[in-house]
């Protein structure tokens, strides 16, 4: 990655952006100066997620936009769509040629990333807060606030789902990886799908109840597929395996994060807003309303370590396909008072040894 040397220099972390003007910021760690580049969304980002195979970065937002950048030449904007709803998440397919979003408005649609043009592929009866490619079978799965889960064929021009499944609560967050698919809805029950049997996987999902006690904000599977984290809107991570046998379920815990402390022997707790995993390592990042990442070592059960504050909610975090770019979108997302800085996103380039796992020789 290269840096120019006519952007405009902002003062190191911790700072107060202008609140008039919105930025994506490129940098190589916390302690350096960043880069300013005055692209990013005007509104909450919603999602920021790499391409598979490319370091491009797409950002939807709730000023209605999909944008795509550069982070190969300072995070350049490639590209800005502008749709009618706020857009709530995406997913890059197709040989990075193609992005699919939903919104709030219920729709599923799919920008052609040369021609910057958008085709509606389906519909929700409710708003879509969670989308996702699957690989082997070319579907984009989508969850919603309708309570449905539905797989759309990207070459279908219907309109229809080509299957779906009812789910008990509404839709808060949901991972795809190779052919496991995990929903949490606000039941705080979390469904997980086997997908190796295309579609028809929808129809028989095993369920985790009672994992954490309060509203699930978000979850990843782990890289080796052998389960999930799960972040909720208290502060907590919990850590849980796929698997049933005594002494596998024995290894699970839930801990403490994104908290600060209150008045008198309480603790202020803050939601856990993202959780991404490093795709080498498999140690991973969490994002909180307290303006905080923190990196993490699910196996030993350590913090890595925890960024300076961002100042405001960092609302999404994701890692590029090497691992070696994170990106993080910092935006405020009303929890307290009016916005105090406009929203931000920062390309920061890794270090191999800021994600080593502590059980690594």
């Amino acid at each position: 990655m290269s840096i120019e040397s006519d952007f405009i220099n902002v003062p190191p972390l911790p700072y107060s952006l202008n609140a008039q003007a919105s930025s994506v910021i490129v940098f190589f760690n916390f302690l350096e100066m960043p880069i300013c580049v005055a692209q990013a969304p005007e509104d909450v980002i919603s999602r920021v997620t790499f391409a598979r195979f490319k370091d491009i970065l797409v950002a939807t937002s709730w000023d209605k936009t999909v944008r795509l950048y550069d982070c190969e030449d300072n995070g350049r904007l490639l590209s800005k769509y502008s749709g009618d709803d706020p857009v709530l998440d995406a997913v890059v397919f197709d040989g990075d040629r193609k992005v699919a979003y939903c919104d709030l408005g219920g729709n599923v649609n799919i920008l052609d990333v040369s021609s910057n043009t958008s085709a509606a592929l389906g519909k929700h009866a409710g708003p879509v807060k969670a989308i996702a490619h699957h690989y082997n079978t070319n579907m984009i799965f989508t969850a919603g606030w309708d309570k449905r889960i539905k797989a759309f064929d990207v070459r279908s021009s219907n309109l229809k789902a080509v299957a779906e499944a009812e789910i008990f609560g509404k839709a808060h967050c949901m991972d795809l990886v190779d052919n496991v698919l995990v929903v949490a809805d606000s039941c705080k029950r979390v469904y997980i799908y086997d997908l190796g049997r295309g579609t028809s996987g929808l129809a028989s999902p095993e369920f985790k109840d009672g994992i954490l006690k309060f509203q699930h904000r978000c979850i990843r599977c782990f890289k080796n597929l052998k389960g999930f984290a799960l972040g909720s809107i208290e502060g907590r991570v919990a850590w849980e395996y796929f698997s049933k046998d005594p002494h596998v379920v024995s290894q699970q815990y839930a801990f403490k994060c994104h908290r600060d402390k209150g008045s008198g022997d309480s603790d202020v707790a803050f939601a856990v807003n993202c959780i991404d995993f490093h795709p080498r390592y498999g140690t991973f990042v969490t994002a909180g309303a307290d303006g905080l990442i923190c990196a993490w070592d699910g196996k030993s059960r350590k913090r890595l370590w925890k960024s300076t504050s961002f100042g405001t909610s960092v609302s999404s975090v994701a890692f590029n396909h090497t691992g070696d770019l994170l990106a993080i979108a910092v935006s405020d997302e009303f929890n307290i008072n009016e916005p105090t800085q406009a929203p931000a996103i920062y390309i920061r380039q890794i270090k191999p040894d800021e994600f080593r796992p502590k059980t690594a020789s």
